[in-house]
């Protein structure tokens, strides 16, 4: 019965939008079990699905993702339409990019460009007191996912539009949020690192995966240490 219940339509607690291109949605969980930075297939019943990281963390009543609205895409377009009560599609979670790696004395340095970011929220809602520093390549500060993370811990806000070279009122962030202009993979040239106890996650596309990968390893960082999850939205 709880393999039947997993393949069932569960439905939709909310869709919430984030800024001009990105929203949040909410679904029941009904027993779907799931371990932070593994993503699930969503779409309509009956339809196309796409992959998407989970967004809540393993211990959240409800469940979420975070969702890069694609102007007349087949799956995002349709998912955004979407009511309180409606029906939608989920699959088992799969994927390999959790935690499991982490040793005890591990900071994460946790880095993403705009909804890649999604796996990591995961993370620090699973683990409150996870040591992390996060990084987030946005264009514009419409896209801050990380601003509900917890604001205790380092963030780097990275901004890559001519937005970023402009000054930024910053009384609306946390006094541990710095706003950086340029790509995460310029922070990461620069960045001061501590390569015996930081643990690199990388979240986004494939072209920052392979430059960011790139430059860690020109500084020293083992590969071992750096894990990969390509974030198409």
């Amino acid at each position: 019965m709880q393999g039947y219940e997993l393949i069932q339509p569960r439905r939709v607690l909310g869709v919430q939008p984030w800024g001009p291109s990105a929203f949040v949605m909410r679904f029941e969980r009904r027993g779907l079990r799931f371990r932070a930075g593994t993503h699930v297939d969503v779409g309509l019943p009956g339809g196309l699905t796409r992959p998407y990281s989970l967004f809540s963390g393993e211990q959240d009543e409800i469940a979420e993702i975070l969702v890069r609205l694609v102007p007349g895409g087949a799956v995002s377009s349709r998912l955004a339409r979407l009511k309180e009560g409606d029906l939608v599609l989920v699959k088992p979670p799969r994927g390999g990019f959790t935690l499991r790696h982490r040793e005890q004395k591990d900071r994460l340095v946790l880095v993403a460009t705009g909804t890649g970011i999604a796996p990591f929220r995961s993370f620090v809602r699973t683990v409150p007191e996870l040591p992390y520093l996060l990084v987030h390549g946005v264009r514009s500060l419409d896209e801050d996912f990380g601003a509900d993370f917890e604001a205790n811990q380092e963030r780097v806000l990275c901004l890559s539009s001519a937005e970023g070279r402009q000054p930024v009122a910053t009384e609306k962030f946390s006094k541990h949020c710095r706003i950086v202009p340029g790509r995460v993979t310029q922070w990461l040239d620069q960045a001061e690192l501590h390569i015996d106890r930081d643990r690199f996650y990388l979240c986004g596309n494939s072209a920052m995966l392979r430059e960011a990968t790139e430059i860690l390893a020109r500084r020293g960082v083992p590969l071992e240490r750096i894990h990969r999850e390509n974030s198409a939205t």
